[in-house]
């Protein structure tokens, strides 16, 4: 609320409340009638003549009314004219703190030495308490030069991976989130961020599945995740292959590839065959996928696999599968098609 909002509220406040007192005083100030002076009920007091009544008295009453009415008249409409602004002054507030809120918790909690005094916990209490540690495998925020850069947040990164059962060790690909809008809807985000992803590093964050966020928490995370400049705009794709014909089907699929698919199955489609770096996405390489007659091949792409974290790429997908926001031609998905088949 800006000073002259808080000025209006003001006068509205404590003109009414000054004249309501001025008048007090001045009828406490009136010499009483020896009707009140003795203490006697309205009820038994001598009634008023219809002259007064139907006189001055019923014209001040009518005054008072019109003066009333007015007042109304004009309050309305200035206080009804700015809500609209000030509702979407609450709403843009509301999404900047969801906002600010989700980058905190997307973050690495800062370290605070054990000899630090209390200003510098104050000064870093948010963080502290909201932070979760998410960049540790998506990546962090900051650039090289140190600087807060939007443009490299949640921009993926190795972590490691240890097998529960067998203790064994990869080096795991995490997925890039700087572009996940790119690939799935929110509630497909929402969905793996609540549960996780089985067999990966991903753990369930959902306090309603053994994790520490509550909803509100992962509300505010995507949130800002879709406020970053990735999540905003869409895959690059060579404009040369927009209907891939001839010879440039299979370079124009590995264009494609590389833009919409590597980020999952690997530059090379390895999945997590490949020594070395696990990807989150099935291994496509080596014959891998050719299990698949090109039908089978053709409909995969198509309508994903949802919740099995493959998204659907068609125009238009199976009943009950949303339509991606960038979906692709049915040329490009059969360019894509006929690339993974050359692997």
């Amino acid at each position: 609320m800006d000073t002259g909002q808080i000025l209006l509220v003001a006068l509205a406040v404590l003109v009414p409340a000054a004249l309501l007192w001025g008048i007090f005083l001045m009828r406490s100030g009136r010499t009483k009638k020896p009707s009140i002076m003795l203490g006697i009920p309205h009820a038994m007091r001598p009634a008023q003549p219809d002259e007064r009544l139907e006189g001055p008295r019923l014209e001040r009453i009518m005054i008072f009314g019109l003066i009333s009415t007015l007042a109304v008249a004009i309050f309305i409409p200035m206080y009804w004219l700015p809500e609209s602004q000030r509702q979407a002054s609450f709403t843009e507030r509301f999404e900047e703190e969801s906002i600010e809120r989700g980058e905190l918790i997307f973050a690495v909690p800062p370290e605070i030495p054990e000899d630090a005094d209390a200003s510098a916990f104050r000064a870093n209490e948010r963080a502290l308490a909201l932070g979760q540690g998410c960049a540790q495998c998506h990546g962090a925020s900051t650039g090289e030069s140190g600087v807060d850069d939007p443009a490299q947040a949640a921009a993926g990164g190795q972590s490691e991976f240890t097998d529960p059962e067998t203790g064994k060790s990869v080096s795991y690909q995490a997925p890039p989130l700087q572009n996940v809008f790119q690939r799935w809807d929110e509630e497909v985000i929402k969905f793996t961020i609540e549960r996780g992803r089985p067999g990966t590093d991903m753990p369930a964050w959902g306090v309603e599945y053994g994790g520490p966020m509550t909803e509100q928490m992962i509300d505010d995370v995507i949130a800002w995740m879709a406020s970053l400049p990735g999540n905003q705009e869409a895959p690059q794709i060579p404009g040369d292959c927009d209907n891939p014909k001839g010879d440039a089907v299979v370079s124009c699929g590995e264009k494609i590839f590389e833009a919409r698919c590597a980020v999952c199955h690997g530059p090379q489609g390895q999945g997590k065959e490949q020594k070395g770096i696990w990807y989150q996405g099935l291994a496509l390489w080596k014959g891998d996928v050719k299990h698949l007659t090109k039908s089978q091949h053709l409909t995969t792409v198509k309508n994903g696999r949802r919740f099995a974290f493959m998204p659907a790429f068609a125009e238009a997908p199976a009943q009950g599968i949303p339509v991606p926001q960038y979906p692709l031609t049915e040329a490009q998905i059969e360019a894509v098609v006929a690339y993974e088949r050359t692997l």
